[in-house]
């Protein structure tokens, strides 16, 4: 039986078992091949030698990681979805899945962490959840500025910039006084004068045509064939599945690209619903728990300092300086709980937490916000 190491999930009930549509994928592929394997969620991909999830183990050892390489070990086991194409449809496959993974992994990042609304009420919980304490504390926020970095390298601006876009115009045309007034004021009194334009999911977004070009390439692909290439699923129809469920199944406040496959593209809509009626819940194997998310961390700090060209741990005895950086390592481990510890965000058995102290607002009249709104519009 094969393991399966996978992001783990924060929409189970809608029987998704991940996050990342590159492991949606290769759960969607162990599926349709009838392979046998076993599911472990985890919060960090030490468990592959090359940091990359999904990972793939028989036994004791990891065989391969990442979507491709993965696809190649299962054919070689005898689990090939493509048995049945020829050269060209083949090389049609190869094409049509760089372009859903060229093309359909922006407008899932906008949509999920750069639109405000959805990652405020829907996606941060989740994560949170889902990695739970303390990972929860940096983890969402740290894929949040990883989209929108990928992103506005990319040229697509996320609602922040917006919001920076009119807080330009706004203080350029306001007092001295009224400025320094406004950087006292809740900012969701001043993104009520533009009526949250900065936060709305605009379906006119660059990012929407890409991902509306690359559905209707696939729609036209798809016409009305049960699956891309006939009556049988191949890898093609297992990575459309990765992105699509991610699409249509969790339920986000801003749904544009749910209502876009629905609406404009039903066939597609009806293909993932056809595959994800196959995906019976996976046999799940241990979790990695916050503890051993933390832990793997500091292995993979140690192990950096290492030369890792095989499967296999290095020899550790030929380096004299390892014992030295394992200190280190611990040791700056120590301070992250020690600061945690003092800034009681993990309590010490027996202790009592103290009554916290109560800071007081600087007041500030109604005349003062008026006369900063007043300014605003002028």
């Amino acid at each position: 039986m094969y393991s399966l190491y996978s992001w783990g999930s924060p929409f189970t009930a809608e029987g998704l078992y991940s996050f990342d549509p590159s492991c949606l994928s290769i759960q969607a592929y162990l599926r349709l091949s009838q392979a046998e394997w076993q599911l472990h969620n985890v919060s960090s991909a030490s468990v592959s030698p090359n940091n990359c999830l999904p990972a793939l183990t028989c036994g004791q050892a990891v065989v391969e990681s990442g979507f491709w390489r993965i696809v190649e070990f299962l054919k070689s086991e005898g689990y090939d979805l493509n048995a049945d194409l020829d050269e060209e449809q083949l090389s049609q496959s190869t094409a049509y899945i760089s372009m859903v993974q060229d093309s359909l992994v922006d407008p899932l990042l906008f949509s999920w962490y750069l639109v405000s609304e959805n990652f405020a009420e829907s996606i941060r919980p989740r994560l949170a959840k889902l990695f739970g304490f303390p990972l929860s504390l940096f983890i969402p926020t740290q894929l949040k500025d990883h989209a929108e970095n990928r992103l506005e390298s990319r040229g697509i601006h996320s609602a922040a910039t917006t919001e920076t876009k009119v807080a330009s115009e706004f203080s350029t045309s306001t007092s001295a006084s009224a400025n320094s007034l406004r950087s006292k004021i809740p900012r969701i009194y001043l993104l009520a004068k533009e009526g949250f334009k900065s936060h709305e999911d605009k379906s006119s977004n660059p990012v929407y045509a890409q991902a509306n070009k690359c559905l209707d390439a696939l729609s036209k692909k798809l016409d009305n064939k049960e699956y891309f290439f006939g009556s049988k699923p191949t890898a093609l129809d297992t990575v459309v599945y990765g992105y699509l469920s991610l699409m249509l199944y969790p339920d986000l406040p801003q749904g544009t690209l749910k209502s876009m496959v629905i609406e404009e593209f039903p066939n597609l809509s009806e293909f993932c619903d056809r595959i994800h009626a196959q995906m019976e819940p996976p046999s799940i194997g241990p979790e990695q728990n916050w503890a051993a998310g933390v832990g793997s961390m500091v292995k993979q700090s140690i192990l950096q300092f290492a030369s890792m060209r095989s499967y296999s741990l290095p020899n550790t005895q030929d380096d004299p300086e390892l014992a030295s950086k394992i200190v280190s390592v611990a040791g700056a481990l120590g301070i992250f709980f020690g600061y945690t510890i003092y800034k009681g965000i993990l309590p010490v058995p027996g202790m009592r937490s103290p009554t916290p102290a109560v800071r007081t607002l600087p007041v500030i009249s109604s005349s003062d916000i008026l006369s900063v709104v007043k300014g605003g519009s002028s």
